[in-house]
């Protein structure tokens, strides 16, 4: 061999990740995971306004909890039901 280890002789990479993951504390885990759902939204907000530039900030909300939900029919139906509800009462 050329000085590579084999995989069922070390840890693989999930493993040590999850080892790191339960080392944490609560609040660490909480932080962290709040950061990687800002920094997700982030780039999913953007991919939308590059293809409908104009929306506004309740239509982005709708917007992005579709792309997050994208394949619950059910959640997509109370989004739609919500958005129209939101959607008249802005305009009363």
């Amino acid at each position: 061999m050329n000085g590579t280890v084999l995989p069922e002789t070390r840890k693989s990479i999930e493993e040590m990740y999850w080892d790191h993951v339960r080392a944490m504390s609560p609040a660490e885990r909480y932080h962290k995971a709040l950061r990687l759902n800002a920094s997700v939204r982030a780039i999913v907000e953007t991919r939308i306004r590059e293809r409908q530039p104009n929306l506004s900030g309740l239509e982005m909300k709708f917007a992005v909890a579709r792309r997050y939900y994208w394949n619950e029919p059910r959640v997509l139906e109370m989004l739609d039901e919500a958005e129209k509800s939101a959607q008249e009462f802005s305009h009363e």
